[in-house]
């Protein structure tokens, strides 16, 4: 089901000029990985059949903004939080490049509350909550959640800037999942397990995993408000329409 979901969702986007994709499915609960379809199609090679692209890196796009909006509701912002959603100049710090960035439809709203800049996936107010908080703030909940690639050493901070929140660095769909996760257990994270035992020819166990505590990120209230932004119908309808 997971790889003709898979194939049906690509197909979907040929005028989009997707050419691949990659699915997994979890118990968020335990971490175990039921699924997990890393291309279209494995024998086609030459549209990178044999790759994983669940486990490679991938320019995630707005899909890590709830990590960026969980941090601000740990540091006292709330969903009712007004951002302004207005053209800005966000000078560089090099001075080489200001980063100006836009919404998806290249329209500005003004006043808008958190609750609705989430869940319309809106870039400016993102950009700007992201500045609010601190990007290493942001980097070092994702890494705790799980993107590992978020890690906020020196480096990693100086290779990134206010995009991050847009896409602007890396990650990988399993460790995505792992994120997520946190947000289906009200907080806590579970690292993912694709392997729970091994047995030899005659029955005997040669491993058997061991799962660790789960360990507290957010906290349930948090978590909960995250959730509740995303499934809210009423409030993604000003980008996403009543039924999407």
């Amino acid at each position: 089901e997971a790889e003709k979901i898979v194939k049906d969702e690509i197909a979907k986007d040929k005028d989009l000029k997707v050419g691949n994709g990659a699915a997994i499915v979890t118990i968020p609960k335990t971490g175990e990985i039921l699924s997990m379809v890393g291309s279209e199609d494995y024998f086609d090679t030459k549209n990178d059949g044999n790759f994983n692209a669940a486990t490679s890196y991938r320019q995630p796009g707005s899909s890590l903004k709830p990590i960026t909006y969980a941090t601000a509701f740990s540091r006292g912002y709330t969903a009712a939080t007004l951002l302004m959603d207005t053209q800005t100049n966000f000078k560089s710090q090099d001075s080489e490049k200001d980063y100006i960035p836009v919404n998806y439809d290249g329209k500005y709203r003004g006043p808008v509350q958190v609750r609705f800049a989430l869940a319309n996936s809106l870039n400016i107010p993102a950009v700007k909550m992201l500045a609010m908080i601190g990007i290493k703030n942001a980097m070092q909940n994702a890494y705790n959640m799980g993107i590992d690639n978020w890690q906020p050493t020196d480096a990693n901070l100086a290779d990134v800037g206010y995009s991050l929140v847009l896409g602007g660095r890396d990650v990988r769909l399993v460790d995505e999942m792992e994120a997520y996760g946190v947000f289906a257990n009200n907080g806590t994270k579970m690292p993912l397990v694709s392997i729970l035992e091994v047995d030899d020819a005659k029955g005997n166990v040669l491993y058997k995993y061991n799962p660790p505590s789960p360990q507290r990120i957010f906290s349930q209230e948090i978590s909960f408000l995250i959730s509740h932004i995303l499934l809210d119908n009423i409030a993604r309808s000003m980008e996403f329409g009543l039924y999407s």
